[in-house]
């Protein structure tokens, strides 16, 4: 599977939690979902994937006790669905504004790049100091960190 442009790593672990494969499949389905570029299916699909993100997020919270390696992945997998949000956003604008339409989720994809960059960041730092088998992530982490400081760039 791929996003951006950047395959996703396998799970560098065995067996997780059964919240870890709640949020795997939920942030696999919200990945495999991709906008289809009309712009009056766009709200539907943005409300799709944010509901998939609080999903994810709530299982979140019950990673944060165990395993290091599996928390920090967990947050990759949360950044890749961002980073699809704020991709689709980036380009919904461009063409909402082209078309004179004023969307009410114009201008959000600030925000989202930067919720993005702190998953990849919380990742990055999980994987670099969570040993050798996290090393895939600890590069798609950083390297998804580095491209979503880039669009916060002015």
């Amino acid at each position: 599977m791929h996003n951006g442009g950047h395959a996703i790593p396998s799970d560098p672990f065995g067996s997780a939690s059964a919240a870890y494969e709640a949020l795997y499949d939920v942030t696999n389905a919200a990945l495999a979902s991709k906008w289809s570029g009309e712009l009056e299916g766009f709200a539907p699909w943005l409300e799709e994937q944010t509901v998939a993100v609080e999903r994810a997020l709530a299982l979140l919270k019950a990673l944060r006790v165990g395993p290091g390696d599996v928390y920090a992945v967990a947050n990759g997998r949360i950044a890749l669905v961002y980073e699809q949000i704020a991709t689709a956003l980036t380009r919904a604008s461009e063409e909402a504004a082209a078309a004179g339409f004023d969307a009410d989720w114009k201008d959000q994809e600030g925000r989202i790049w930067e919720e993005a960059n702190a998953f990849w960041a919380r990742c990055a730092r999980g994987c670099s100091t969570g040993g050798t088998h996290l090393d895939a992530w600890d590069l798609r982490c950083r390297a998804g960190q580095a491209n979503s400081l880039a669009k916060l760039a002015p």
